[in-house]
């Protein structure tokens, strides 16, 4: 079984909480529409987004953690604990399989269900994967090192997750490890220790940018920004540019989304 943990960023760091809350459902809706209902889903939040999608495999934790400034270190921190916390919560469903998940990201259908039936795996890595700009018409795809780019790229063995021994204790290693900024060495620091993961056969996440809540991407000019104005590097890159079609959206749930005036 397959459980996924979603930490999300508080209403008072956000730009906009009604944006965020949005992301989230849809992020939600993604994950919740796995073509294999073997799977549990874990937010772990200050607060309980305003939203109104339910499902009976979606779990709350709201906690009283100090509220992060607006640096990036105390952002990392908040997302550090939340990410330990919910691992925590979701040993009691005794999962397999662990997969912490940005609240803005859209992850495939097929993930439960490819999960649950190769059970034995140390985990995959999303070495491949989907960059979507919102309100693009164009879907951007990353053929490899797509976990060098996006947090929600590593799925592992429950029993392979670091984790402190005490409750409520958060040790700097820890922090450092689930801080969103380790995702990228996590595949490297599997293999040293003599439990590698296996890349992900299949396109698993969209990652989502420039919507004005990401903590690191605002949009692919920063993503590509040591590469700007190279000629030969636009072109090579114009042709992973493909037009975001109807079955896209529907494998990854992917909508466009309406804010309130």
């Amino acid at each position: 079984m397959l459980v996924f943990v979603i930490p999300l960023k508080c209403q008072k760091v956000s730009n906009s909480w009604d944006y965020v809350c949005k992301l989230l459902e849809r992020c939600l809706r993604s994950i919740c529409n796995q073509n294999n209902p073997n799977f549990h889903v874990v937010v772990v939040c200050h607060e309980k987004p305003d939203i109104q999608f339910e499902h009976q495999s979606l779990h709350y934790i709201q906690v009283d953690f100090p509220i992060p400034d607006s640096s990036l270190k105390q952002k990392r921190e908040d997302k550090a604990k939340k990410s330990i916390l919910g691992l925590r919560y979701a040993s009691r469903f005794k999962p397999n399989y662990a997969m912490i998940v940005d609240a803005d990201d859209c992850l495939s259908y097929n993930l439960a269900n490819f999960v649950n039936e190769h059970s034995g795996c140390n985990g995959w890595f999303l070495n491949s994967g989907y960059v979507y700009q919102e309100k693009s018409v164009f879907i951007y795809y990353r053929k490899s090192h797509f976990h060098h780019w996006c947090g929600t790229c590593n799925i592992l063995r429950f029993d392979l997750l670091p984790l402190p021994d005490s409750e409520n204790d958060y040790p700097e290693q820890f922090l450092d490890y689930y801080s969103g900024s380790n995702h990228r060495n996590i595949e490297k620091s599997m293999r040293a220790q003599g439990t590698p993961l296996s890349p992900l056969p299949l396109v698993g996440a969209i990652y989502i940018i420039g919507n004005g809540e990401n903590i690191y991407q605002e949009g692919f000019s920063s993503i590509h920004n040591a590469n700007r104005g190279k000629v030969l590097f636009f072109l090579k890159e114009l042709f992973k540019f493909r037009f975001l079609t109807p079955l896209t959206r529907k494998k990854f749930g992917l909508y466009k989304i309406l804010l309130n005036d």
